[in-house]
């Protein structure tokens, strides 16, 4: 399993862009790999999780922390998880910063990772 974490600034409040990014009708477009989010029993949703590898894994859980503008995905015995989690950068701007962990290799995982991101800031932007 390899973990990797990337930043990137965006443009808009974090507020603005946790908003984007915990909108469950976008998560595919963003997240890495492909989510298919299925309504789940509090305190998270069920995310069908398809990793970037194109393995299929077990559902996970996607719990969004509005008051810390943090969204985490995985479960305990998963190996596939992460989180995302936005600050204020000043200027109207904000910082996302995304770790994931999956198996693979970390060329692969870092790409992704920075794929992610650059697709969030679009969707931020209206580009995506």
């Amino acid at each position: 399993m390899t973990e990797f974490e990337g930043r990137r600034r965006m443009a808009g409040s974090a507020a603005h862009v946790y908003s984007v990014a915990a909108d469950t009708r976008q998560l595919d477009a963003w997240l890495p790999g492909r989510a298919v989010v299925h309504e789940g029993e509090p305190p998270g949703l069920d995310v069908d999780v398809h990793s970037p590898d194109g393995a299929d894994r077990p559902p996970v859980v996607l719990t969004a922390q509005r008051d810390r503008l943090r969204l985490e995905w995985g479960r305990r015995t998963d190996v596939h998880r992460g989180w995302l989690q936005v600050t204020s950068a000043g200027d109207d701007s904000s910082l996302a910063t995304l770790n994931v962990a999956f198996p693979g290799a970390a060329e692969d995982v870092q790409s992704t990772v920075e794929e992610s991101l650059r697709r969030l800031a679009n969707l931020v932007t209206g580009n995506g």
